[in-house]
């Protein structure tokens, strides 16, 4: 029963290991936090999605204007 304890912890103690270092950021050597935003937001990807979450938030708000202008005239 100790040693199925002792493994339980240990493998904890890899997973949390293993999990902490691949949520940090990977930073390339000596970039400046500019030179990584102004790549992160020329990237054609993050432009896209950027386009699409303002056609959606657009119609959203569009939608939105025209249901409280039928509720302002009735």
């Amino acid at each position: 029963m100790r040693n199925k304890i002792i493994l339980i912890g240990a493998i904890a103690v890899v997973a949390y290991v293993v999990g902490a270092r691949s949520s940090r950021v990977q930073v390339k050597n000596r970039e400046s936090v500019g030179h990584q935003l102004g790549r992160l937001w020329d990237d054609p990807r993050a432009r896209k999605r950027r386009h699409k979450a303002a056609k959606k938030v657009a119609s959203a708000a569009e939608k939105r204007g025209k249901k409280l202008l039928r509720e302002l005239h009735h």
